[in-house]
């Protein structure tokens, strides 16, 4: 019996020190899958046409290349939700917990994408905001206005998380991340129009 239960002490301590190598194991990869799935995300962008901003203020000229990059950066916390919807089918993979901070619940990784696309979209906005008021005027002239994104924003839980139920919250966040590119589409689509137009500083 004394023999047993050293060697389950013995087993025990063999555990316990495995912890910690085994965790940073496991959160390397998690960092790997997390790098993997924002490179897919860029990749599986739709590749941006090669458009001039010659012709407009310096300021526009900026806001028309971060527009294109918040653009393209949303496409984060799609890949993070899909990859929470398809781990939810096996829940093993859903919620898994190793301890000692390497945590690989996909939650977390949607958390993460949901707050740099959130922060990503109010810095546009302050950047908008921040236009001087000849260029403000032209967005005016232009028909534009950030309504739609600023509304997208202000909604009741916007690019936040509100339940573990990753169907549900797909669609969600989907239909939100939609609203919001369809408004920079518009931004876009219309500086880009101007720039070809000739609208000069």
């Amino acid at each position: 019996m004394l023999v047993v239960f050293v060697y389950c002490v013995f087993v025990l301590m063999i555990g316990v020190s495995l912890r910690h190598p085994i965790g940073s194991l496991v959160e390397a990869q998690r960092q790997r899958a997390n790098l993997s799935r924002e490179l897919r995300a860029l990749a599986e962008a739709p590749e941006l046409p090669t458009v001039t901003s010659a012709h407009l203020s310096p300021a526009l000229a900026r806001l028309f290349d971060e527009t294109r990059l918040l653009r393209t950066a949303l496409e984060e916390p799609l890949q993070a939700v899909r990859a929470w919807q398809a781990a939810d089918r096996n829940p093993w993979l859903a919620r898994v917990d190793v301890g000692d901070g390497s945590d690989l619940d996909r939650l977390e990784e949607v958390d993460v994408a949901l707050v740099n696309a959130r922060r990503g979209v109010w810095d546009w906005l302050g950047m908008v905001d921040g236009l001087p008021e000849a260029d403000q005027e032209t967005l005016t002239r232009l028909g534009l206005s950030v309504g739609a994104v600023r509304g997208a924003l202000e909604e009741r839980d916007a690019f936040r998380r509100t339940s573990r139920e990753a169907r549900k919250e797909s669609a969600r966040i989907e239909r939100l991340v939609m609203h919001v590119r369809a408004g920079l589409d518009r931004f876009e689509g219309a500086l880009s129009r101007a720039t070809r137009a000739g609208l000069y500083r």
